[in-house]
């Protein structure tokens, strides 16, 4: 396994962040789908599990299970990456578990010398825009029925951009 770096959070347990290791199915679908499921199709979260090209996994040492993950694609003739799905289980959210996540990312893709990193979120996903504002992301975009494929409603997006 291939651990980015460990760190502690506000309970003290044991975080530590994974980048492109074989991590079980299972683990990543503990995480993204309770988050997700209900709109995106579960043939499609599989796929995309499958086929991004980066993912990044924080794993609590101290329970032994994934507790959050991000799966990322490489764009612009990989001068950047795209995250697609970001999430922390429900009963971690509000320790710390995403920021910490987000920021090996960020500190990942600066060490290998991508340019940017973007991704959508929901207009009314305030928590998540809040920490990808805190982590320097910019709302650059406002799209409307972005996700009118799924069944989310409203079905608009923001944009946002972290030059790097």
């Amino acid at each position: 396994m291939y651990g980015l770096f460990t760190e502690t959070d506000k309970n003290d347990s044991n975080i530590q962040i994974y980048h492109n290791i074989k991590f079980p199915l299972d683990d990543i679908i503990d995480v993204l789908h309770p988050l997700f499921g209900t709109k995106y199709p579960f043939q499609e979260m599989i796929y995309t599990i499958y086929t991004v090209h980066h993912i990044f996994g924080a794993y609590d040492r101290q329970q032994g299970r994934c507790i959050a993950c991000a799966l990322i694609n490489n764009v612009s003739n990989n001068s950047g990456l795209y995250i697609m799905l970001f999430g922390v289980q429900q009963s971690n959210q509000g320790h710390g578990i995403g920021t910490h996540l987000l920021e090996a990312i960020i500190q990942w893709a600066r060490e290998k010398g991508y340019r940017f990193i973007n991704l959508h979120v929901h207009i009314e996903n305030y928590k998540a825009i809040g920490l990808y504002e805190k982590s320097g992301f910019r709302k650059s975009q406002y799209i409307p029925n972005y996700y009118a494929h799924l069944q989310i409603n409203p079905p608009h997006a923001f944009r946002m951009d972290l030059p790097l």
